[in-house]
Formats: structure tokens, C-alpha cells, sequence
């Protein structure tokens, strides 16, 4: 049977996540899928709950990306692997999906090099910014999700990972989800958003291969950037088809493993 990555942005977390979990439990029979989510809307919102202001940076290369200090660390294990998870556990055993919700520390699933450090840009200068919990993945072991799959039962995954020295760090979802569909042997990464795909000129971009989606991410701003990125990642080291696609359309998962919906990248 398949094995197909399903990847949940944290925009479809909140409005639209029960039109995804039931095309999700749909196609459950005839896939093997695995649940990677994100949750950064939700760290914000807790955040704030909490009296903390969330701290974004512009990476020298213009990436948008959370300062996540050690207080923000804890906030986003709470609204990532608490609330968020449960949440889409919740969801599909109500739909009779035997989910099961793990972070990347577990087994560990994800180690991470921790970034300690970041490297921003402040007007024309860059500057180092210290003190950071987010990391990169390295190393990705795919025994506890092989084990849960052979199972029956359906892994929802928070991307947090535990780094080198022990650590758990908050990593990036999209690239966790590129690299954990490596390391299972996933057919295919489909990474649900709230917009249709890749829009450049107000239209959506239905197909590329990864060498036309390398010469467009300089036009590609926002979120969207981030995505296309994990998605030439997911295709370099060997995954064989990423479709980016909108969680607020009918049947989302469907359309996509039928490549009906989205944008669809290949080598």
C-alpha cells in the first residue's frame, strides 16, 4: 500500500481542518497516510494569551522566521503537540481513524542541530540574534512511524525534535514533513494550505518540475516561499511528487493523489 505524507499548515489548523480530516479518513483505507501539522497561528494566539509578543526576523536570504527563545519554545510544545495534535487525533477517531499523536522527539523520530543562533537582517545590516530553540533537521529515524503504519494506526506528527544535546527544539514543519517522507519511502508529500497552490499573476501554476520551481522562488513571496522550498528539498533527496495544495477546497487529499488539485512539482 501507499505511503503518502499529508502535511497540515497551521492556516488550516483552525478554519478548514475538518473538511481536510474527512477527506483524510476517506482515503485512510486505501492509503497509508501520515499526519505532519504545523501550528503557528496557534503559538501566536497563545502567546499573546500569555503576555508575550511574538518576535519575527527576516533571514539575510528573505525568509520570514519566529525567534523562538526558551519561553517560546515551551509555548509552542503546548500549542503544538498539546492543542493542535489532540486536536486532529480527536478528529479522526470521531471519523473511526485510529490516529495516534507523536512529536518528532518521540523515538526519536526527529534529531535537530538546534540553531542557538540567528543570522538577520536589520535594515541594510545583518546582525546575530542568540538564544535561539528552533533547528534543522538532520537525521530522521522512521522506525516508530513504520511501526504505528504496519500497525494500523495513523501518526499525526508535531514538528518538534530533539536536538543533539537533548534538547527539544521547534523545527520547521514543511521541511520536517520533506525529510520523514524520505526516510518512510512516501510516495508522495502533499502539503495543504489555505490558498490554491503556487499563484504568480494572480494565476494558479498547475505543474513544474523542480528546475523551473528553483528559477521562480525569487518571485515567490510570503509563506508560499517557505513551501516551495520544502517541496525542491522533498524532491532532491528523493521524493517523487509534492502537490501543494488549498485545505478549503472539496476533497482536497483526493483531488491531490489524483493530481487533480494544486500545484504539482516533480523532478
Amino acid at each position: 500500500m501507499e505511503k503518502v505524507i499529508v502535511k497540515i499548515g497551521g492556516s488550516i489548523a483552525g478554519e478548514g481542518l475538518e473538511n481536510v480530516v474527512n477527506d483524510v479518513a476517506a482515503c485512510v483505507k486505501d492509503k497509508k497516510i501520515v499526519i505532519v501539522h504545523g501550528g503557528g497561528p496557534q503559538i501566536d494566539s497563545l502567546s499573546k494569551r500569555l503576555g508575550k509578543e511574538p518576535i519575527y526576523f527576516t533571514s539575510p536570504s528573505g525568509f520570514k522566521s519566529r525567534f523562538t527563545d526558551e519561553e517560546t519554545r515551551d509555548i509552542a510544545l503546548l500549542a503544538m503537540a498539546g492543542y493542535v495534535n489532540k486536536k486532529i487525533v480527536s478528529l479522526l477517531g470521531f471519523r473511526g481513524v485510529s490516529a495516534v499523536g507523536i512529536s518528532g522527539a518521540d523515538g526519536p523520530t526527529l534529531i535537530a542541530r538546534r540553531k542557538d543562533k540567528l543570522i538577520v537582517q536589520d535594515g541594510g545590516k545583518k546582525r546575530v540574534v542568540r538564544g535561539d530553540y528552533s533547528g534543522i533537521v538532520e537525521e530522521v529515524d522512521g522506525t516508530l512511524v513504520n511501526i504505528l503504519l504496519s500497525s494500523g494506526f495513523t501518526p499525526v506528527i508535531a514538528p518538534i525534535a530533539l536536538s543533539h544535546e537533548g534538547e527539544l527544539v521547534n523545527v520547521d514543519g514543511d521541511r520536517a514533513a520533506a525529510q520523514l517522507a524520505k526516510a518512510i519511502g512516501a510516495n508522495m508529500l502533499i502539503s495543504v494550505t489555505d490558498v490554491p497552490g503556487l499563484m504568480l499573476d494572480e494565476q494558479l501554476v498547475r505543474k513544474l518540475t523542480a528546475n523551473e520551481a528553483r528559477r521562480l522562488i525569487e518571485e515567490i513571496g510570503g509563506g508560499m516561499k517557505k513551501k516551495i522550498f520544502a517541496a525542491l528539498e522533498a524532491i532532491r533527496i528523493g521524493v517523487p511528487l509534492v502537490v501543494v495544495c488549498s485545505g478549503l477546497e472539496e476533497n482536497p487529499i483526493t483531488r491531490s493523489l489524483k493530481l487533480e488539485s494544486g500545484t504539482v512539482i516533480t523532478q
